[in-house]
């Protein structure tokens, strides 16, 4: 029996993939919850593993073909397998229909089986299997952001020996094969007697298709800038006191024998948060099909990441409930995991405004391009000793500039002033900020 597989419904909001590799051909054979290969979409990597076993008949597409959700992605041959069909309601997949077709949402649908080993199952009275470093299909076992690395420096892996855990090759794997194959090229360079020519230049012309994450994100800035008739202000602050609370925070925190998580841009975001809800003219969106402005009822913040992917906007759900540890602690939470490439496409979506933190990059200033169809993003400098006037007189403080991009047909410059600040004066003194926490 032929059984359909199609391109599931991997996030809210996303309704295409594009196919980065295969794992499998037309006539391999299959198992269970086998990952069969890597799809992208606009917000992550993601492994797919089949809910069928059986045989290959077909793939919906070739690699680098982007394909709809709902589209075939593989059709199994069944007949002869024995074993229990897949439970299709776990998960959050979907019943097969008459036709024999399965929708999957998110991972495999065996959860009997260890999500660290998606490759295989553990079959009762079955001896242990031997580690080995080909994963399905005696292919190499590597995360999807590892395999694009890979393919980035010219690496093989079926070369490289693993190191991480259960056969896993890692992205130091593949650095230090990179890493052997210049020296081994600079060691093996012929030597001149004569007089040395110009070296060759390290420039190389390039042709890069714009696919995936980078599509997306070209697609996504381009509707804003035609779509959102945008407007810049800006303040610089004085942040001593801030950097005082976090060390106070801190301090507090090593006498409690706990982890304290608060960075400087993690209490101004949460600062930040404070000023949205005292000012909720900036925690919206613009819907021109109606017309009409959205004011949300929570804020959803989104924290531009800078990914070897490009860039990410993680999202910490309802900021304006949690206090300063715990935003601290979801915002690294997140950003690893945008950055290891194991992040979920829901942490990828649904944020109300969205902050970005120029200073971690060692940038003063920048005006940032507003995350579409939110209304507005703001953008933190480095924080950095300057001259700054204190009391009538030029003194050197540690300050940033922050700057707001904001969507004028939601509000009015004096809307977006206020809320800028009041930004200013929860950083400046955040004791202020203490009757809004």
């Amino acid at each position: 029996m032929i059984e359909t597989f199609r391109v599931p419904d991997l996030a809210e909001g996303l309704t295409e993939a594009t196919i980065v590799e295969w794992y499998v051909a037309v006539g391999d054979t299959v198992t269970l919850n086998q990952p069969v290969c890597v799809v992208e979409t606009a917000k992550a990597s993601v492994e797919i593993p089949t809910p069928f076993a059986g045989t290959v008949a077909e793939l919906g597409g070739a690699a680098g073909e982007t394909l709809d959700v709902g589209a075939v992605l593989l059709r199994v041959d069944t007949a002869g397998v024995e074993g229990r069909r897949p439970t299709v309601e776990r998960l959050g997949a979907t019943k097969p229909s008459a036709g024999g077709e399965a929708t999957l949402v998110g991972y495999g649908l065996d959860t009997s089986l260890d999500r660290s080993r998606r490759g295989s199952a553990t079959r009762p009275n079955a001896p242990a299997p031997v580690p080995s470093t080909g994963g399905p299909n005696g292919r190499p076992r590597a995360k999807p952001p590892v395999r694009q690395l890979a393919r980035r420096l010219g690496v093989d892996l079926d070369s490289l020996h693993p190191t991480g855990p259960e056969a896993i090759i890692t992205r130091a794997d593949v650095e230090a094969a990179a890493n052997r194959r210049t020296a081994e090229a600079g060691s093996t360079s012929p030597r001149r007697e004569d007089a040395p020519s110009p070296p060759p230049s390290p420039l190389v012309e390039q042709h890069l298709p714009v696919t995936g994450v980078r599509a997306r994100i070209a697609a996504h800035l381009t509707a804003s800038r035609h779509q959102i008739p945008d407007a810049t202000c800006s303040v610089v602050v004085d942040c001593a006191s801030l950097l005082a609370a976090v060390t106070a925070i801190d301090e507090a925190a090593t006498r409690s024998a706990m982890s304290s998580g608060v960075t400087p841009f993690a209490l101004i975001c949460r600062l930040i948060t404070a000023a949205l809800v005292r000012h909720p003219e900036l925690n919206a969106s613009y819907r021109p099909e109606v017309p009409e402005i959205v004011r949300h009822a929570a804020v959803h913040l989104g924290v531009a990441t800078a990914t070897d992917r490009g860039l990410m906007v993680v999202v910490i759900r309802h900021a304006e409930r949690r206090n300063a540890h715990d935003l601290g602690a979801e915002l690294s939470r997140l950003v690893a995991k945008a950055r290891d490439g194991t992040i979920a496409a829901a942490e990828l979506v649904g944020s109300t405004i969205t902050v970005s933190n120029f200073g971690a990059l060692g940038i003063d200033e920048g005006i940032p391009i507003i995350n579409h169809p939110e209304a507005a993003i703001i953008g933190v400098g480095a924080i950095a000793e300057r001259p700054h006037v204190v009391a009538g007189a030029v003194a050197v403080r540690p300050t940033a500039r922050i700057t707001l991009a904001f969507d004028h047909r939601v509000c009015d410059g004096a809307e977006a002033a206020a809320l800028l600040n009041t930004v200013r004066t929860y950083i400046e003194h955040p004791e202020v900020a203490l009757a809004s926490l």
